[in-house]
């Protein structure tokens, strides 16, 4: 079994992404305002004399945690947003390149920066609001695409992004990499499909989403009907007439 390279026989530019992996992973077990930076060079097992070469507050050590983990987020991003797909494809893309590609695979990264934003300086944390809200925007674009395409339902486009990018994020609080039975692409295609399905069980009533028939006064109100759901309505009116005939047989 071979074992990790001590840190000072890594390469010079190996050295600070080790550094930042240490130090994230302390942050997140014993939190930052507890951990010292002597805690840092103890666990790389290098003075804090050797460790000051590389950073020299702890604050500039969480900026630079933050900073990091927001490159993480941004790569792919952009690309799957410019993809010739259809929105419903571009969303089910996103959804599993946030859960596998960000938050799976820096799970001690992700810990600390949902955790620890009101330590930065004041200055750090109005750049990571600006860049959060850029990654939203990303989501957001693809909402409203599949909005004006008519594969999404018509929605407060914002709540829609905090909905489902706040689903995506808290894997980071339950997710056990050693012990979970699930594999990043099971959670990645269960939270796309809840999302594209919902959690109702679908009956021949319920099939088509668009369509809300219900009795009334004996008046029959129909909603949400529009021109290319008239073929979906035919069935649903046909299914419909089955199941009264079927009860009407029951008496």
């Amino acid at each position: 079994m071979e074992h990790p390279l001590a840190f000072k026989d890594l390469d010079r530019s190996l050295r600070k992404q080790k550094i930042i992996d240490t130090a994230a992973d302390l942050f997140q077990r014993k939190g930052y305002s507890t951990t010292t930076l002597d805690d840092v060079a103890k666990e790389l097992g290098v003075s804090k004399a050797a460790l000051y070469h590389y950073v020299s507050r702890k604050d500039e050590l969480l900026s630079i945690i933050y900073a990091h983990t927001i490159k993480n987020i941004f790569m792919g991003t952009y690309e799957i947003l410019d993809m010739d797909l259809p929105p419903s494809e571009k969303l089910r893309l996103f959804i599993h390149n946030h859960i596998k590609n960000i938050i799976i695979k820096s799970l001690p990264m992700f810990a600390v920066f949902f955790s620890e934003e009101n330590q930065l300086l004041e200055k750090d944390y109005q750049k990571i609001r600006k860049e959060k809200r850029k990654y939203n925007l990303i989501l957001e674009e693809i909402i409203k695409e599949g909005i004006s395409k008519g594969a999404f339902k018509k929605v407060d486009v914002k709540l829609q992004s905090y909905a489902i990018l706040g689903m995506c994020n808290w894997v980071h609080k339950w997710y056990k990499p050693d012990r979970s039975k699930y594999t990043s692409e099971q959670i990645a295609d269960h939270f796309a499909d809840l999302l594209e399905t919902g959690y109702i069980k679908a009956n021949r009533l319920e099939r088509g989403k668009d369509l809300t028939i219900f009795a009334a006064g004996g008046k029959k109100i129909i909603g949400g009907l529009k021109k290319q759901n008239l073929y979906k309505l035919k069935r649903e009116c046909l299914n419909l007439i089955q199941l009264i005939e079927e009860e009407e047989k029951s008496y």
